[in-house]
């Protein structure tokens, strides 16, 4: 509909609507106005990132959900209902459409990845599927296998079951307008931007669209040789391009997020996301757009909104439910009377399942069940969850890495940690119960990771691990890394921006971003996927095998999984992280730290700390203060104490600063000098330096007692404890210097000058 016109609406809702309700019940329909016969009612039913999920059940508040064959009973009866409402025998006027936007295919159960998703080929002809686009997943192995699957094209080199499988080619016209060839600017294989579809006797323009962040989701070979055109642009211009062909009634599939709060349940409501962006600017550069209608995907969310004149609709993943959307076209204006309705419906398992879809799904497992059910190990719980903590840390995710970097060491490769994006383990690891423990058969642990990437070993510096960490909190936090290895501190400053302040190996020691380490990651990774464009710099030394045959193998060679406990990731606050890191100064200098007792007249004081840390003495007694010195490389310092003039009895205070700021405060006495023997018995006061000298103070310290922590800045301005003298030893066989030397010079000293005495004296009597 036009963005700069409405059109009054001649539309009587159905009987008991109740609109964006996700009840079983089939209610969202139009009646128009049997008196004007330019009015037409038409449904668009569609889904969103299928998955190849022909039989994955799950759960919702108002019952199970799930199943393909489910959906296909529950499209019929939605279609039905709205033909019988609206008085039309059947559909052979078009006027309700399926269409899907993306992601049809790729990271599939085994029952339909085993084929090559082919099966879900198949399932998309039964549920009668007309237009989609495409996903990043269809470019999981190249665009040319995508054209080959819809195509039923020839699978020699494929595994002996999909060769063997009966083939179809897909029914659906796949439109996708914002990619093309860097080489001639064509869409490739044939994709059309766009799609014009008679509903009731009114063309409808069906353009798609797939999110601009595909060459960070891809392997790089597989995306290389196309552009990725901006979304809203793109919109733009098939918008008039089709405007200009008479379509102003306009529906866009778009692989492109969005999200409403709540479920189903709630009905419609705000709108967020890429895809709320989209449109807004589509709006700004081209007022006059006639976007009608929006599918999103790729975020697996409910949405049901409208933005300006637009709906925007999107429902889940995996066929747990559909978007029923309908409306009203004007055969005269050849647009929407107004912007049309919807509901996101769950896919309820309250109704008869569809007999030709069933029968797809158990020819798939007759061929796939010899592989997927045969067991592979065991483990000690019925599920290992992929759910994530609030630190985005999962059990399964543990088990993942700690297999990968098992099993690189198994086959004789040398791995410090291993990582894989969060994005990659695809289902929990759900175990069968079996004599008190729990089987793993393969097809539940191919569902965990289906992808088969190839894993690498890499090199990379400390400083590049810190910063692929760190590309987990970019401001979107979409993707996130899996570990194992080590383990890391991370903090959020008043900006709200976080940041890894501290990574620590397996052993607690701490990563040395100088160092090189080796990493196993997978080649998705390190083509610098889920925009990880840190792992880009590393370089390849080692390759193991894909990650699904890594996970199995690593589930063969266990006698019994044990679910990994949480904690490689920690959040904790700057305060925190300040305190932990000024208690550890605080520690280590009390660590470090040992003095020379120190007696009266002494003229140096000495000891050992930390090297480079700042020693500053202040003498309480007297108000002369002797100079600050700075500890050497072995941490030895000395001090001029001239200036103070201590006496026995008398403290002073010593503060030790370390290089980063931090200080520890000590208290020291003075103790009486050492008494000199002046050669007939009596002892004399010492003249100074009567202290105990250790050269290098490296066995048989004292270490000094902690008077309390000093912060930078701070004096201290009280005496609390005294430190113990400290014995002299012997270290590296030299004798240690003492006291004696002084007292025999005084000795030897007097007895010359006793000598020269008597001399004189001879010679004045004679």
């Amino acid at each position: 509909m036009n963005n700069f016109y409405k059109k009054g609406l001649k539309l009587v809702l159905a009987t008991g609507l109740t609109i964006g309700i996700g009840v079983s019940a089939v209610g969202n329909s139009v009646v128009a106005d049997t008196l004007d016969p330019n009015l037409v009612p038409v449904q668009i039913l569609g889904i969103n990132d299928f998955h190849g999920a022909l039989d994955t059940p799950s759960s919702s508040p108002l019952g199970k959900i799930g199943g393909a064959d489910y959906l296909a009973t529950n499209l019929n009866k939605a279609e039905e209902n709205f033909l019988t409402t609206n008085g039309l025998a059947d559909n052979s006027a078009s006027n309700s459409v399926r269409v899907q936007a993306g992601d049809m295919v790729g990271a599939s159960p085994a029952v339909s990845g085993l084929l090559q998703d082919e099966p879900t080929i198949k399932v998309l002809n039964r549920m009668k599927f007309e237009i989609g686009t495409l996903g990043n997943h269809e470019f999981d192995e190249g665009l040319a296998e995508y054209k080959r699957i819809l195509d039923g094209g020839d699978t020699t080199g494929f595994n002996e079951i999909t060769q063997n499988y009966d083939h179809e080619a897909s029914d659906m016209s796949i439109v996708v307008a914002n990619v093309v060839n860097k080489s001639d600017g064509a869409i490739p294989y044939g994709f059309k931007p766009y799609e014009i579809k008679n509903m009731g006797g009114v063309d409808v323009g069906f353009i798609g669209v797939v999110t601009t962040e595909v060459p960070s989701l891809v392997l790089a070979n597989h995306i290389q040789d196309f552009h990725f055109l901006d979304e809203a642009e793109t919109i733009a211009k098939y918008s008039a391009e089709l405007q200009a062909k008479g379509v102003s009634a306009i529906v866009v599939l778009s692989h492109v997020p969005a999200l409403t709060p709540g479920n189903p349940t709630n009905g419609e409501g705000s709108v967020s996301g890429a895809a709320v962006d989209m449109i807004n600017k589509v709006n700004q550069i081209a007022p006059n757009n006639s976007v009608d209608l929006v599918l999103a995907g790729h975020n697996h969310q409910y949405t049901n909104g409208k933005v300006g004149n637009t709906r925007i609709v999107q429902s889940y993943n995996n066929g747990k439910a559909y978007s029923n959307v309908t409306g009203v076209l004007n055969k005269t204006t050849k647009d929407f009377e107004m912007t049309p309705s919807a509901e996101i419906k769950y896919n309820l398992q309250d109704v008869t399942p569809d007999a030709a879809v069933r029968s797809v799904i158990d020819e798939a497992y007759a061929l796939v069940n010899p592989v997927i059910s045969k067991p592979v190990g065991q483990m000690d719980s019925a599920v290992v969850t992929r759910d994530t903590n609030a630190d985005n840390e999962s059990p399964l995710g543990n088990l993942i890495t700690d297999g990968q970097r098992d099993m690189a060491k198994q086959a004789g490769i040398a791995v410090d940690f291993a990582m894989t994006n969060n994005g990659g383990i695809r289902a929990d690891l759900i175990g069968v119960p079996s004599a008190g423990s729990f089987a793993v058969t393969w097809g539940a642990a191919q569902a965990v990771q289906p992808f088969g990437n190839i894993l690498q070993v890499v090199e990379l510096s400390g400083a590049d691990i810190v910063e692929a960490l760190n590309q987990q909190y970019d401001e979107s936090e979409k993707y996130f890394l899996q570990v194992s290895g080590l383990t890391y501190t991370y903090t959020k400053n008043e900006a709200g921006e976080k940041r890894v302040v501290d990574v620590r190996k397996e052993d607690g020691t701490k990563l040395d971003e100088s160092a090189t380490y080796r990493v196993v990651i997978n080649d998705f990774l390190f083509g610098g996927g889920d925009s990880f464009s840190a792992f880009t710099k590393g370089k390849q030394v080692d390759v193991i095998d894909p990650d699904t045959d890594t996970f199995i193998d690593y589930i063969q060679s266990q006698t019994k999984l044990v679910t990994p406990e949480l904690g490689r990731k920690t959040f904790k606050t700057e305060a925190a992280i300040a305190k932990e890191k000024e208690d550890a100064a605080i520690q280590a200098i009390t660590d470090h730290t040992v003095f020379q007792s120190y007696k009266e007249k002494d003229a140096i004081f000495q000891g050992k700390t930390i090297p480079g840390a700042t020693v500053a003495v202040n003498s309480l007694a007297v108000k002369a203060k002797a100079a600050p010195v700075v500890a050497d490389a072995n941490g030895h310092f000395e001090i001029d104490m001239h200036a103070e003039n201590l006496k026995e009895g008398d403290t002073f205070d010593v503060t030790v600063t370390d290089p980063d700021g931090y200080s520890k405060g000590f208290t020291v006495a003075v103790m009486a000098a050492d008494p000199i023997d002046n050669g007939s018995g009596e002892e004399v006061p010492g003249d100074g330096n009567g202290g105990t000298d250790v050269p290098d103070m490296d066995n048989g310290s004292i270490t000094s007692p902690d008077k309390g922590t000093v912060k930078p800045g701070e004096t201290i301005s009280s005496a609390e404890q005294t430190l113990t003298e400290v014995v002299p030893v012997k270290t590296h066989d030299v004798l240690p210097q003492t006291g004696d030397e002084a007292e025999n010079l005084v000795v030897l000293g007097g007895l010359v000058l006793l000598g020269i005495a008597a001399h004189c004296l001879r010679r004045k009597t004679a």
